[in-house]
């Protein structure tokens, strides 16, 4: 599954040069990584509450062309990769106007124990949540 999450650039978002500045991209990310578990059925809210959380072990960004002030753009993510100790997102971010492709990422995360903070198996902690997230991945 894709989701798509809809931005319009801040002006606060953009740069000396009127451009959305390289640091803005993870957050957009972010954005659309919880959209897409809640259009999944899963609250990331309900996933800490029940003791399970997503830390960040790698991003990547990688920069075509520049956002800039008022854009509307699209932002693409879907998983990649599913394991019980680990997910993996892919982003695209595109100008709605164009349909260019401004900026590809990926995002891994491991689920932790919230108490601990390590790792954990999120099938068996979770059984429920991880059966939507693994059908989401079909």
């Amino acid at each position: 599954m894709t989701n798509i999450t809809n931005i319009t650039v801040r002006y606060s978002e953009t740069d000396a040069m009127g451009v959305v500045h390289h640091a803005v991209y993870p957050v957009w990310f972010e954005i659309a990584r919880t959209d897409y578990i809640k259009a999944i059925g899963v609250s990331y809210a309900e996933m800490e509450k029940g003791g399970v959380m997503l830390p960040v072990t790698s991003i990547t960004v990688k920069y075509h062309l520049p956002a800039r002030y008022d854009d509307e753009l699209e932002v693409a993510s879907r998983i990649t990769r599913l394991t019980p100790a680990r997910v993996e997102f892919a982003y695209s971010v595109t100008r709605k106007a164009t349909g260019e492709l401004l900026t590809e990422g990926t995002s891994a995360h491991a689920f932790v124990s919230a108490e601990t903070f390590k790792p954990l198996n999120f099938k068996i902690a979770m059984p429920e949540f991880y059966e939507h997230v693994e059908k989401s991945c079909e």
